[in-house]
């Protein structure tokens, strides 16, 4: 069953793109177009652009771009298909199917999940139904793990032999080569192939939809010749970076109570939900990344760090403070006590002792002070020195500015200090900051020209026509059908000296024959990252073309306009080619002998010159 691609056109030409966005990210109007800051990446300055004429949005700092459908997949994690059903069900459009298969650019990820929904499905099956699963099930029973929660999270159980698994996905007539992009089996040396996961524990990795998009593998006795965790590597369905385990859990509970509880481990998460914390996702055992932080910034800005209380869940505390802090997060941190983890401390005391941690969590500025005192640096004047400007950075990273200078009053306080000492200090780390990401924006803006070069040293490197040929592709990305069929009734795909002009005008208008003509559309059809990103600087007028079409652009001309505009465009463009041709000619008729060839070149450039004098007493509407 699929999708029927006149169904997807319908949802596209539906939607407006600019209210899906606007439900996610804040956007204000700046000419034509709307600008905000990007979703995905961090940035200070707004280069995220939408525009609601087009239906397209486009990142200048990241690049990421496309229709409402690819904004929808990158900014949730989830599948063409799903973006498409999701689009339908805002705009209250049923879906239709039939019967034939999908198209690749909806399989690929369908493929991949469906796998591992099976996969799930055999640990699933070895942990609950298996004679060899009744070690796994003993193992969760004394953990204390009930039956309810590790059918709730989907536990399974991968038996110890080499090919286990392996033989099972051969028995569904699975591509044993997407499971081992999936990371499910591997590869020996003689060729063959033998089951990643062996004798453990399995945990599914979910997306915030409830797919399934990893596992996670845990032994059952440690082992110094074996890691204790073992993960699916990264592929087109999972970044590690960016997911969460337990998400998919908590997230209702999370918006409902607006605050989240950070853990590590698989473990921690399950054991904390069971016992009736329910709003906690954990890292998987990872330093938080940006990515996490952004993702969770989705559901709430209110955090409680909660690590282990060893040296290395110390330093990963601190770590994760920074890049909450840069996000806008209100960061708590709790300390538990000398050997105890989540899993054994909830475990150990129940949900009132735990709930009494988390409000009696410090926060970030206090844990910070706690940590460099329990080291000893206030005994030292020179660490005590170094520690303070630590903790004068971390306040310099909250944006709130009052909050800021409470957090600066709290210093003072501690240490005896005066604040304008403080400040001082504080505005050096800013200024620093400030310096740096200029440096970066300018590297960032060199990085991005010289990507670019290809395409425009092949722009510059033609006539002046490839002025007008660029202001051509940038009327054809305008979505206007009567602009579009102006431009092709006197300018073909192959009348453009610029290759890949030619290559986009052709595509253009094979698409105008079958009636598709959005701009959002035709984006997507482009194979090339470079030349996508070019035509999205040019239609949403990042790339300068020309004074009158910026012009046009700002002040947010009518379509009559556009088309006296295409007019002009293809009577400038039909000029040039003309006088190009009668220069051409010009120059072989110096070079020629024979008689009969110089009169036709002559004859040829009395009906060019003909030609041309009637293009231009024309008004542009007759061309």
């Amino acid at each position: 069953m699929r999708i029927p691609e006149l169904k997807i056109e319908e949802i596209r030409a539906s939607a407006n793109i600019l209210d899906v966005i606007s439900g996610y990210v804040q956007m204000r109007k700046r000419g034509k177009n709307y600008i905000g800051l990007c979703p995905f990446h961090q940035e200070k300055t707004p280069s995220f652009t939408v525009s609601e004429d087009k239906q397209i949005y486009h990142c200048f700092g990241c690049h990421s771009g496309g229709n409402v459908f690819k904004f929808l997949m990158e900014y949730r994690n989830i599948s063409f298909v799903e973006s498409v059903q999701e689009v339908a069900e805002m705009l209250g459009i049923k879906l239709s199917f039939d019967n034939e298969t999908y198209t690749q650019e909806q399989t690929e990820n369908e493929l991949l999940y469906e796998i591992n929904v099976l996969a799930a499905k055999f640990f699933s099956n070895n942990l609950f139904n298996s004679d060899d699963g009744e070690f796994a099930r003993e193992y969760l029973k004394n953990r204390k793990i009930k039956l309810a929660t590790q059918r709730a999270f989907g536990l399974g159980f991968a038996r110890p032999e080499w090919e286990n698994l392996l033989f099972y996905l051969k028995e569904n007539n699975v591509d044993i080569e997407k499971a081992l992009q999936l990371g499910l089996i591997d590869k020996r040396d003689d060729g063959g192939y033998y089951d990643k996961f062996r004798g453990r524990l399995i945990f599914p990795i979910l997306s915030p939809n409830g797919r399934v998009i990893a596992f996670g593998g845990r032994v059952f006795e440690n082992d110094a010749k074996v890691a204790k965790y073992l993960n699916s590597p990264e592929s087109i369905i999972y970044l590690k970076r960016k997911s969460l385990y337990g998400l998919f859990h908590s997230k209702d509970e999370i918006r409902r109570l607006d605050k989240v509880v950070l853990v590590e481990g698989y473990m921690d998460l399950i054991s904390l939900y069971q016992g009736g914390i329910k709003n906690v996702v954990a890292s998987s055992g990872t330093s938080l990344t940006e990515d996490q932080v952004h993702l969770l910034s989705r559901f709430t800005k209110n955090i409680t760090v909660l690590f282990d209380a060893d040296t290395a869940g110390e330093k990963a505390s601190l770590r994760s403070i920074e890049i909450l802090l840069k996000q806008d997060f209100d960061v708590r941190v709790v300390s538990l006590p000398e050997n105890e983890d989540p899993d054994s401390f909830i475990n150990k005391f129940g949900k009132d002792a735990f709930e009494e941690k988390i409000n009696h969590a410090k926060n970030f500025l206090e844990y910070q002070t706690a940590q460099y005192e329990k080291r000893g640096d206030f005994q030292d004047p020179v660490k005590q020195t170094a520690a303070i400007r630590e903790l004068v950075k971390s306040a310099a990273l909250v944006n709130d500015e009052l909050k800021r200078n409470i957090l600066l009053k709290s210093i003072s306080k501690k240490f005896n200090l005066r604040e304008k000492l403080l400040e001082a200090e504080l505005d050096n780390f800013l200024t620093s900051e400030r310096i740096k990401e200029i440096r970066a924006a300018e590297f960032k803006t060199i990085s991005n020209e010289q990507k670019k070069d290809g395409l425009a040293d092949s722009i510059k490197s033609s006539s002046l026509g490839s002025q007008f040929e660029k202001e051509i592709i940038a009327l054809l990305f305008e979505g206007n059908t009567e602009v579009i069929g102006n431009v092709f009734d006197h300018i073909l795909p192959e009348d453009l000296s610029t290759e890949q002009f030619k290559k986009l005008a052709q595509m253009v208008y094979e698409n105008y024959l079958n009636d598709v003509t959005a701009p959002s559309a035709l984006i997507e059809k482009i194979g090339d990252e470079e030349t996508k990103n070019f035509i999205f600087s040019l239609a949403l007028n990042k790339e300068i073309i020309s004074k009158r079409w910026e012009e046009y652009s700002y002040n947010a001309g009518v379509d009559a306009d556009l088309v006296q505009y295409s007019r002009d465009v293809i009577k400038k463009f039909s000029l040039i080619k003309i006088e190009q041709q009668i220069k051409e000619n010009n120059e072989a008729i110096t070079q020629l002998e024979n008689e009969n060839e110089i009169m036709d070149l002559m004859r040829l450039n009395k009906e060019l010159t003909e030609e041309k004098r009637i293009v231009q007493n024309g008004s542009g509407g007759s061309l």
